[in-house]
């Protein structure tokens, strides 16, 4: 691809040149005062040495960055004052990570992964005409990865987040089942796995899984699953609106249906061949239903799904009792977990699964038994800009998970679980971090796409700096 100079000054906004007398990085002009606080500061965040970190600086950029754009630094030195002497990064990407992918004369997509080399030429190719700067050109190209800038001398601390390393992973804050398969998040592992864990499940706890409760027909919670299509089915149901939350979708449409038939709407639709919950759903029944499926079908998980609304019958609070048994410990969420690939933990705008006791409950649980979680959620970009991204995981993630404050509907189920909690080591300051844990693996996960060539959605925007331009001119100025 070939620019001329006026189309690569257009595209660079003017500060393209090819000329060996280009000043060094750390001599030219940030004209940028420091956002305070930056968009994704934390103000019990710390920072160490070698950290890195992401700055951000606001002035007046094009319409899609709202006036904010971001640089990556390492922390150089501490200072008085909760300020900081960071190093910028050089702008530095290969073909697979470069922000001006696809973009309108930047760096044409490389699709094909059979040739990573060839992939790798063209970047360089690419990158070595079209870097703004020729100074810094030449240091991206000769591995150069830190340059030091006057503007970079005195960071105030409210200006920088911190984001992954890219390297470290946490360890589980608490042992895990080792009778049990791993909990590896995110990954698809087929139907010979999920055949293997029921195989595993039945060993270990007997045929029933040791569920306590009333089965539906004879058929215990573990055959109460729906498909995604039966889902969205519901949205064609006599009465539907699509305001309705998932507890008024019961209400509804659901008990009268089913009412007198002693079965979930799950097994009620699947009586003549029960569909094994492959995988369970963790979700509060204040979201709106509509958002529910939304968030559930972008998880791309196949199902079936263990979906409480659906599966439980739920006739009455002396009957859903009855399906809950005596314990929780051998009730059907906990039979559920026992035989389940995945934990699919579901966000939406209008409802903070973190407050609510069950969903914390059930995440530990898993999490403990092995099980993979998953985070899915319906976000939202409402027009363009970073500012206009709506992204649920996130916003319900911001503060540290405090499940001693997280309810349930029902002060009876409440106070079991907290019994269950106060009864095993850390209480609910280890299912607090075990949260924390798998929001970190969430995070870690989405960075770990690898990118436009693998046909995956991009990184996550908190840990890869917000656009998908990556901020171009805060990074080169650095």
């Amino acid at each position: 691809m070939y620019h001329s100079t006026a189309q690569k000054q257009q595209l660079f906004g003017n500060k393209y040149s090819n000329s060996i007398q280009d000043t060094r990085p750390e001599s030219e002009p940030f004209y940028f005062q420091f956002s305070i606080p930056a968009k994704y500061h934390h103000p019990q965040q710390t920072y160490a040495v070698g950290d890195t970190v992401w700055y951000e600086v606001k002035g007046n950029f094009d319409v899609s960055s709202r006036g904010i754009q971001w640089g990556e630094a390492t922390v150089q030195e501490i200072l008085p004052c909760n300020r900081y002497r960071l190093a910028g990064k050089v702008w530095k990407y290969d073909h697979l990570t470069h922000p001006l992918i696809g973009l309108p004369g930047g760096l044409p997509q490389y699709s094909s992964v059979v040739d990573v080399q060839v992939g790798r030429n063209i970047c360089r190719q690419w990158t070595v005409a079209h870097h703004p700067n020729f100074y810094v050109r030449r240091m991206a190209m000769s591995g150069v990865d830190e340059v030091m800038h006057p503007s970079l001398q005195s960071v105030p601390g409210e200006a920088m987040f911190k984001v992954w390393d890219r390297e470290y992973q946490p360890e589980c804050p608490m042992p895990i089942n080792s009778s049990s398969s791993p909990a590896v998040m995110g990954v698809d592992r087929g139907e010979d796995y999920s055949s293997l864990v029921l195989d595993e499940a039945k060993k270990k706890y007997g045929q029933d899984l040791g569920f306590q409760g009333k089965t539906q027909h004879g058929y215990g919670p573990e055959y109460w699953g729906i498909t995604l299509e039966q889902l969205e089915h519901v949205k064609n149901l006599p009465g539907y609106d699509s305001s309705m939350s998932m507890y008024e979708v019961v209400q509804t449409l659901i008990k009268p249906l089913t009412r007198g038939s002693w079965m979930g709407y799950a097994l009620y639709l699947n009586k003549e061949t029960p569909l094994r919950a492959k995988q369970m759903t963790s979700h509060a029944w204040g979201e709106n239903y509509s958002d529910f499926v939304k968030a559930l079908k972008a998880s791309m998980c196949q199902g079936p799904f263990w979906v409480c609304a659906m599966a439980i019958y739920q006739e009455s609070d002396e009957v859903i009792s009855e399906q809950l048994g005596p314990s929780l410990e051998y009730g059907p969420f906990a039979t559920v977990l026992k035989q389940a690939t995945d934990m699919i933990a579901i966000f939406t705008p209008a409802a903070d699964i973190y407050l609510r006791m069950w969903c914390v409950f059930e995440i530990f649980v898993a999490v403990k038994l092995g099980v993979s979680v998953k985070f899915t959620a319906l976000n939202q970009q409402f027009r363009s800009g970073i500012e206009n991204i709506y992204d649920a995981i996130f916003e319900h993630g911001q503060k540290r998970c405090c499940s001693e404050k997280a309810q349930c509907s029902k002060e009876s189920d409440e106070m079991q679980i907290r019994e269950l909690i106060n009864a095993t080591d850390g209480k609910f300051a280890m299912l607090d971090s075990v949260v924390e844990w798998c929001k970190a693996m969430y995070y870690i996960g989405e960075v770990q796409h690898p990118g436009a060539a693998f046909k995956s959605e991009p990184a996550h925007l908190l840990l890869m700096g917000g656009s998908g331009k990556l901020d171009y001119l805060a990074k080169t100025l650095s």
